[in-house]
């Protein structure tokens, strides 16, 4: 998990406690001006942008990343080929009649 954390987050020598940070629901991140904005994402499409790298530690910790593709879900990409592909033959078969030839 660290290894992701410093792909994502970068490096740092904080040593992060991801108990407390979970635990405590009024935790409050504070914002660093010397770390730059990223943004990330969970499996239901959720954004969130973290400003420090303790936050960025925290949410990458939880399931986070910064890719949205690593949730693309094939099925979706195989049906909507799969329906496309579909209407072209049936146009193909309506207007040339294509499958009464062979």
């Amino acid at each position: 998990m660290r290894n992701l954390i410093e792909k994502i987050c970068g490096t740092t020598d904080l040593i992060p406690n991801f108990d407390e940070i979970g635990n405590n629901p009024n935790y409050v991140f504070v914002n660093d001006p010397n770390f730059g904005t990223i943004r990330l994402f969970d499996v239901e499409g959720n954004i969130v942008n973290v400003n420090s790298w303790i936050e960025c530690a925290h949410y990458v910790n939880g399931g986070w990343t910064n890719n949205i593709s690593d949730f693309v879900d094939g099925e979706r990409i195989v049906f909507i080929a799969l329906f496309f592909i579909s209407i072209i033959v049936s146009y193909l078969d309506y207007r040339f009649n294509f499958f009464k030839r062979i």
